[in-house]
């Protein structure tokens, strides 16, 4: 039997690491001047401030600071899309919600996973649940979310590793002391079919929430279809003067492992949107089977009027299937048609996850002071498989059943160990003159060992590294801010990914973000805007080494500056609600050793970086139950990846909603795409030809019951 993770720890490091646990121990019993529902309801803290928030923005965060911070005291570009939004915009899809913040471009995630690049890098590891990381590889169900958070630029200072270009950390539904409830019920012309229920109130001598959501639904695509459920209870109750938060949930996901349209002559072919370049049986060959348990204690207290605790647990139960039958090379003649080959392979994963997270909050006059630590352990089993499938015709594909191999080509266990701990200090220096100032310690460890070959050593990898931050803030008034920060994080050489003798003894990729930016917040709450420039540079970026391809070296270099827009409002006495962003991304690899299809990558455009992307949704209540909405959404050209050989075509697109309110029930019928354009979405980001396209033109229809 394996050593315990925590038994691998250096002493030493542990009791460091241990440090707020036992100041707790020693201040169990100090009394409970604060309110400890203050800690926990950081709504209620907003309402009593007299201040509101915009329908579609927000005026504080947690996510930025791991404080509860005003977003005009955050020197960080951060967006929130609150429930409001995601309700307005259908909220199934959360790759879909993330396209409408700007500076985020689309990946495919080889049709099995949510994944973004942010300002032009990869965030495939960066996803969080209530700030605790979430680096499964499935597609995440927003029923239990109660807002999305993104934060821009370098965040290892709080997160660790990863964050090159930002993180995503998504907030979850919270029990509520007050008795409500929603049914909801989804239906839209693809074949979509959806149902939702959410009940909370008092229960028993605390709080109870129970959430969930199960879908049967068709696609747009060939073959397409989505199964999938969601149940999620959680409970808040008091103990030892603080509150202690249960959660859980339990999510299932079934569905076409779809790597969408190739590529011919630099661009998708033409061919209609739902052709599928897969099995003649994709439900059985080419599917991707998701399973992911989750469950969360959260304890809060505050042991002195100045002075909160915040413990978090949480494990993790990760599993997937996946087949797929995919374009491979490049397109050739035979017999004057256009022809690809093709392979069929298969990915297992098996992971779980432990967290520990101990966070001590101090609030003094001109200090608000955080010192935490965060353990982990994570055990990572992966295995791969091939297979075997035809070539096809590009323009006008026949298709047939691919052959599996079931057994395993290549098959790793991997664990990750990480011990850390962080400090932070936002500084008031005087009236005007706001600073924020922290770094973070990681011992991170990753041990690889090869599951089909018994005779291969196991790799092992540990890195040691400092992440600062520094941000200084100058309030003219207490409505605007501006702001000037940096920050660094790091990416170890395999991060979530299995080690290798290619990349077993590359140092951390390292990550530098400097920003500047404007943020205004009017007194009342209903109007907020922001701006920021920035540079983020990433290096020692892993490429091939020119004196022996067989190897890698961390040489390599990627470069994004640019600006971005966010505005949100209420405005016409909260009868016309805003949502609006703009992003200017001037992303390139400025040194490389690695190429494809004989192309150096050294000077190419970052692959799913479009220069210009917007959007802007409005929502205008009409009176007597009524309101209307629009959406406009624009994307420049962008690479499909690195090689720069093929392009995404700019496209913009529109959605139209009529809302109606009466009473208990809530109706909602929206028309997206409503021109019916033609757009692809997304890409792979690494590789040409796995283009997804977006939706046509669809009909929808929700209907809320409240009780």
């Amino acid at each position: 039997m394996s050593a315990s993770p925590l038994s691998r720890l250096a002493p030493a490091r542990l009791a460091l690491a241990l440090l707020p646990l036992c100041l707790f121990s020693l201040t169990a019993h100090a009394d409970d001047a604060a309110d400890a529902g203050d800690q926990v309801h950081e709504l209620d803290q907003i309402q009593v401030r007299g201040v509101a928030a915009p329908k579609f923005g927000a005026q504080r965060s947690s996510s930025a600071t791991k404080t509860d911070t005003a977003l005009i005291e955050v020197p960080q570009a951060v967006t929130v899309l609150p429930r409001a939004l995601i309700d307005a915009q259908g909220g199934r899809s959360l790759n879909e919600m993330l396209s409408l913040v700007p500076g985020v471009g689309l990946n495919n995630g080889d049709g099995q996973r949510d994944q973004v690049a942010i300002r032009g890098f990869s965030a495939l590891a960066d996803q969080y649940l209530d700030g605790v990381r979430d680096d499964a590889m499935y597609f995440r169900d927003l029923a239990n979310t109660e807002r999305i958070e993104v934060l821009k630029g370098t965040a290892a200072m709080l997160f660790g590793r990863g964050s090159s270009g930002g993180l995503v950390n998504r907030v979850s539904k919270q029990p509520l002391d007050t008795a409500q409830g929603k049914l909801r019920l989804y239906a839209d012309s693809e074949g979509g079919r959806r149902g939702e229920f959410d009940v909370t109130g008092p229960l028993g001598i605390g709080a109870g929430r129970l959430v969930g959501a199960v879908e049967d639904s068709d696609t747009f695509r060939d073959q397409g279809f989505i199964e999938r459920w969601l149940i999620a209870p959680s409970y808040r109750f008091e103990l030892g003067g603080g509150q202690l938060l249960l959660q859980a949930s339990a999510q299932r996901d079934e569905r076409v492992t779809d790597f969408g349209i190739p590529s011919l002559f630099g661009r998708p072919v033409d061919v209609p949107i739902d052709t599928y370049y897969g099995s003649a049986d994709a439900r059985h060959d080419d599917y991707s089977r998701a399973r992911i348990n989750i469950f969360n204690a959260t304890y809060s207290k505050a042991l002195t009027p100045q002075l909160d605790l915040r413990v978090t647990l949480r494990g993790t139960d990760y599993t997937l299937d996946r087949r797929n039958t995919l374009i491979t090379g490049n397109p050739f003649l035979r017999n004057g048609r256009w022809m690809s080959a093709r392979r069929h392979a298969g990915n297992t994963r098996d992971q779980q996850a432990w967290f520990a997270q101990t966070d001590l909050v101090y609030e003094g006059e001109r200090h608000r002071l955080l010192i935490g630590n965060e353990l982990s352990y994570e055990r990572k089993d992966q295995a791969s498989y091939g297979g075997i499938a035809t070539p096809i015709d590009l323009l006008n594909p026949v298709l047939d059943r691919p052959t599996f191999n079931p057994r395993a080509e290549a098959a790793a266990r991997s664990r990750l160990r990480n011990a850390a701990l962080y400090v932070q200090d936002q500084i008031t220096l005087n009236a005007q003159w706001k600073a924020v100032i922290g770094a973070r310690y990681d011992d991170y460890r990753q041990q690889t060992r090869d599951r089909v070959n018994a005779a291969a050593p196991a790799l092992d990898r540990s890195d040691r590294e400092w992440s600062p931050r520094l941000g200084l803030i100058w309030m003219p008034t207490p409505q605007q801010s501006l702001y000037a920060s940096w920050g660094e994080s790091f990416q170890p050489s395999a991060e979530s990914l299995p080690l290798s003798t290619v990349n077993v003894d590359l140092s951390p990729e390292t990550t530098s973000n400097r920003e500047v930016g404007y943020k205004f917040a009017r007194a009342d709450g209903l109007l907020s805007f922001d701006v920021a420039v920035f540079e983020t540079e990433r290096e020692h970026i892993k490429t091939t080494d020119p004196v022996d391809p067989r190897k890698q070296i961390g040489v390599g270099t990627q470069r994004t500056r640019g600006a971005e827009v966010g505005l949100s409002a209420s405005l016409l006495d909260q009868r016309l609600d805003l949502y609006a962003g703009y992003a200017y991304l001037d992303g390139e690899i400025t040194k490389s050793n690695n190429a494809a299809s004989g192309v150096s990558f050294q000077g190419r455009t970052s692959p799913l970086t479009p220069r210009h992307s917007a959007s802007a949704y409005a929502e205008y209540a009409l009176g007597r139950g009524f309101s209307v909405g629009a959406l406009a959404q624009h994307v420049a050209m962008q690479y499909a990846a690195p090689t720069n050989l093929s392009v995404l075509p700019a496209f913009t697109r529109f959605d139209f909603n009529l809302r109606y309110q009466a009473g208990p029930w809530d109706w909602r019928l929206r028309l997206e795409n409503a021109f019916d354009k033609r757009y692809f979405a997304s890409a792979h980001g690494s590789v040409d030809g796995f283009n997804a396209p977006g939706a046509p033109r669809t009909l929808s229809l929700t209907m809320d019951y409240r009780f």
